[in-house]
Formats: structure tokens, sequence, C-alpha cells
């Protein structure tokens, strides 16, 4: 067994455990893999640390959906005195930095939390509960005060779901993305001007949407047929 004071030996058990799972998911990866790319001799390494794969796993989950709560508590001081616009530029700013930010960490990171979001292991419920549902409505609140408190939740909701999903679009097809557009410079380099870009377009959106629904029109529900 590997020094139980080595600190070193549980980074390297948790960075190739970040790999072996983005590679194989949840379900297929196994300690023995985990421990060979760490370097550790013992495939007991795991449980010592961690305690089990399963507690390894939902370390990284927890490491993964903390990041975005992590830089919201550390601008919380900021928040009083910043209109709508200025937050949403910040939430934005701080997903682009998280997903496309920390180089092949992050890359492998969100591979976790897409497969995550098509076969869901045992512990995303825990991590939506202590995690995302301040975050989103955190969110709800910025998008409340550009668009009008009159605007409907769902129309909020919808919103909220188009600016997320520009962000990660490039995640999900940036294997044909960029054979399409193959002189972009990668997303690592670029996030800070993606960010910006959301922002923009967003922003333009939730404006005239915010004029629709206070004009009486707009308010996210199908039209009757006539």
């Amino acid at each position: 067994m590997e020094n139980p004071e080595s600190i070193s030996t549980k980074e390297r058990l948790f960075s190739a455990a970040i790999k072996i799972f983005a590679q194989r998911g949840y379900r297929e990866a196994t300690v023995r893999d985990i421990c060979r790319l760490a370097g550790a001799a013992n495939v007991n390494a795991v449980n010592y640390y961690f305690g089990s794969k399963e507690t390894l796993y939902r370390s990284i989950l927890d490491t993964m959906f903390a990041e975005l709560q992590k830089r919201s508590d550390a601008r919380a001081s900021e928040k009083k005195n910043r209109t709508g616009e200025e937050r949403l530029r910040d939430l934005i700013t701080e997903y682009c930095a998280v997903i496309f930010g920390g180089g092949d960490a992050a890359t492998d990171l969100m591979k976790i939390f897409i497969a995550e979001m098509t076969r869901p292991s045992p512990y995303l419920d825990v991590m939506v509960t202590k995690y995302t549902l301040t975050h989103v409505e955190e969110f709800l609140e910025a998008l409340i005060e550009i668009m009008g408190p009159d605007t409907p939740r769902e129309v909020l909701r919808d919103c909220g779901a188009s600016i997320v999903g520009q962000i990660v679009y490039y995640s999900i097809v940036w294997p044909v993305f960029s054979r399409v557009f193959p002189d972009h410079p990668g997303m690592d380099e670029y996030h800070e001007q993606l960010a910006e870009h959301v922002y923009r377009f967003s922003l333009g959106g939730l404006k005239e949407a915010g004029a629709r629904i206070g004009a009486g029109e707009g308010s996210g529900r199908p039209r009757k047929g006539k």
C-alpha cells in the first residue's frame, strides 16, 4: 500500500478516474483501470483513499456540479449592486469558463456530464438538489429583471434553456463542428469570446420577448388554431 500520507497518490487516482469515467462511463469503468492509469500498484488504493468506486465517482460529480456554485459564492457581495444584465453576463461567463476553460480536464468532465444526461447514475438527483436548483433560481431572477416581473415562469424557463443550449452545443457537436470549421481556435482559447457573443445575442432576444409580453403578446403558450 502506498504511503497513507501521500496526497499525490490520491490526486493521481482522482485525475485518472476522471479520464476513465469519461472514456468508459460510470458503469463500465473499473477500479483496476483507474489504478493502472494512476500508477498505483495496489488495486485497493481506490478503496483506501475514497472508500469505493461509487464514492470516487460521486466525489467527481460533486467537484463538477459545485464549481458554478463556488464562483457564484465568490461574487456574493457584488450581487446586490449588479443589474440583471450584469448578472446574466456573469453567469454566462462563468458557465463558459467552467465548461471550456479547464483544458483536457474540463473536456473529460463534460463527457461525464453528457453521459449523466443520457444514462443518469444514482447520484444525479442528489447533485441537482444540492447544487443546480439554487443556481437555476439565480439565473431566472436575472431574466425576470431583464424581461419584466410579469414574465410567465415557463417563458423564463425556455429562455434560460435557450441561453445555456448555445453554450452546451459546442461540447456536444464539437467533433463535427471542428471539422466543418477547421480554422476555429478551439474552445479553451475561445470561451471568453463565446461568452460575450452568447450574452449579446441572448440579451437581444430577451428584450424582444419581454417587450412582446409587456404588449400582451408572446406568452409562450401555443396559439389555438382558428
